[in-house]
């Protein structure tokens, strides 16, 4: 007869509950679901709302990673797309409809990764976000709005070499007329 211990038999049931987690994690990772906790990324699944929000808003700017902004900023700037920032960016209703499912299912999360320090009203644009502040305060305005190749800091694509997969590593920034950044 085999004489096994509870605590044995607890000890393989934690190892075997851990490693279906790491196996799950892994197998998230591998197909590029984002996690939940506001942070962006490149990979997100591929989906017909996806595809459309990178052709219709990126036809003019970087389709912005949904989770820089929470779920209430994205439905403000869906439903005033007749005044956006600016600019009249009105859309069909199927299309109006279909991008802004996906940017509020995708939306981060106040109080989160980059929304962490986020309370209160939601933001509107993403350069005025604290993390955004933060991560651009020691680029010298004249690198950017004087630049004629930037002309903003909303033009991420301009200096951020791989923005419209959705990385912002500070590694491949190039601003133009002067080159690398390293802060």
């Amino acid at each position: 007869m085999l004489k096994v211990s509870v605590k044995k038999i607890a000890g393989y049931l934690r190892w075997g509950v851990a490693g279906s987690f790491i196996v799950a994690a892994w197998g998230l990772g591998l197909t590029g679901v984002s996690n939940a906790s506001g942070t962006y990324s490149a990979g997100q699944t591929a989906t017909a709302e996806a595809a459309a929000y990178r052709e219709e808003c990126g036809a003019c700017h970087v389709a912005y990673p949904s989770g820089l902004l929470p779920a209430a900023s994205w439905t403000t700037i869906m439903t005033t797309l007749d005044e956006h920032f600016g600019e009249n960016a009105e859309m069909t209703a199927e299309s109006a409809a279909m991008i802004s499912a996906y940017l509020t299912d995708n939306a981060g999360k106040a109080g989160r990764g980059v929304l962490k320090r986020i309370k209160g009203d939601a933001h509107l644009r993403i350069t005025e976000l604290p993390y955004f502040v933060r991560k651009h305060d020691e680029v010298p305005g004249r690198m950017v709005s004087g630049n004629k190749e930037v002309g903003s800091f909303s033009n991420c694509n301009a200096c951020h070499q791989r923005a419209e997969r959705g990385d912002f590593d500070e590694d491949s920034v190039r601003i133009p007329g002067y080159g690398r950044w390293d802060d």
